[in-house]
């Protein structure tokens, strides 16, 4: 079967495109309050575990703020362009992410440009860029493909390079909206920082240094955690291939070649508002997160063995780690560290990819 072409699967999501202001509301209103509640917890709590708790629900509440904001980004979030625009502003903030920047960083290059080296997350490099690579920049290579650094990995050559602050690498001419989106996170971090640093010092269990730990280290980085450990996954597997241009992949690779369905149970899909159903995201972006679902359920039904579709397990995981470090983009295999081929060529082989899994 052909699906390269993109539009001939879009018929059959159409009907999940249809957004509902009320729904969206709702589940702003809700992590808003938990967000909120969470950070109240950990600056007024006199008990360090239920602080420690807190912050980890913070920066799971940042995480499902994040997927909001990314659907409002995509005007898909509700049914009114301008009320979207703000929604994304709203909850971005305590993700300290720049609207503007993302609609580029996400909606033009990574939609645009999906699993094209040197653009999307997770790009892998060649054998030969990474041998070309000093020392240390190897090491940080190394920890970024280990379970210990896909937050760290999201944190610097994400957030920093591409979604905060307005570099001239991403944004070629000067444009102040991009500084504008650029303040509005700047001030709400340094202010966040702020009033967890004064509301330690006046209170007596606790000092600013533990609040600021608490309340910006430890759910930044859960927060980091979540969101590299989500996008790792869509994209990254022994199965999926990478290309060198948009035009290589779109002459030899259909959607399903290089979007992966991670099944989990529903009630992460509950919490991480369908984060998961990522092929249907890609066959059409309008498609809200609480229609995700349904959409990605109604793809498995017509793909059948062809979508690439695997159910979580922390096995898999670890064990794609382990074997996807680098990749070959004239053979279309991954490799390891040493440059040994850990997979087959899957676009050789159209049907039963998952079952020739090296």
């Amino acid at each position: 079967m052909e699906h390269s072409n993109v539009k001939s699967l879009r018929p059959l999501v159409a009907k999940y495109v249809e957004t509902s202001t009320f729904t969206a509301l709702n589940l702003l209103f809700i992590d808003m309050i938990i967000y909120i509640g969470s950070v109240s917890g950990i600056l007024f709590f006199e008990n360090i575990f239920l602080r420690i708790l807190c912050g980890i629900l913070a920066g799971l509440k940042m995480a499902s703020l994040f997927v909001i904001a990314h659907d409002a980004a995509h005007d898909s979030y509700t049914s009114n362009k301008l009320l979207n625009k703000i929604i994304g502003r709203i909850a971005f903030l305590p993700c300290y992410h720049n609207f503007s920047l993302w609609l580029i960083a996400h909606n033009r290059l990574h939609h645009q440009m999906t699993n094209v080296k040197g653009v999307n997350s997770w790009s892998p490099l060649s054998k030969f860029e990474y041998d070309e690579l000093p020392g240390w920049r190897k090491m940080l290579e190394q920890i970024y493909r280990s379970p210990f650094g896909i937050g760290l990995y999201y944190l610097i050559e994400r957030w920093w390079k591409d979604k905060f602050f307005p570099f001239k690498r991403l944004v070629k001419e000067f444009q102040l909206i991009f500084w504008v989106d650029f303040l509005l996170s700047f001030i709400f971090l340094i202010g966040q920082i702020s009033l967890f640093g004064y509301m330690g010092a006046m209170t007596i269990q606790s000092s600013a240094f533990v609040s600021i730990v608490l309340g910006f280290i430890v759910p930044l980085s859960v927060f980091s955690f979540i969101v590299g450990f989500s996008v790792y996954q869509q994209h990254t597997h022994e199965s999926v291939s990478w290309f060198k241009t948009r035009s290589e992949r779109d002459s030899y690779a259909n959607i399903e070649d290089y979007t992966v369905h991670v099944q989990y149970p529903k009630w992460y899909s509950l919490i991480s508002h369908n984060v998961m159903e990522h092929t249907a995201h890609h066959v059409d972006p309008r498609i809200p997160c609480y229609q995700l679902n349904k959409a990605q359920t109604e793809l498995n039904k017509y793909l059948g063995n062809e979508m690439m579709s695997i159910k979580f397990s922390t096995f898999n995981f670890i064990k794609t780690m382990r074997k996807c470090k680098l990749y070959d983009y004239n053979n279309h295999c991954w490799l390891d560290f040493y440059g040994n081929p850990v997979s087959k060529n899957y676009l050789s082989a159209n049907n039963n990819k998952l079952a020739e899994v090296a």
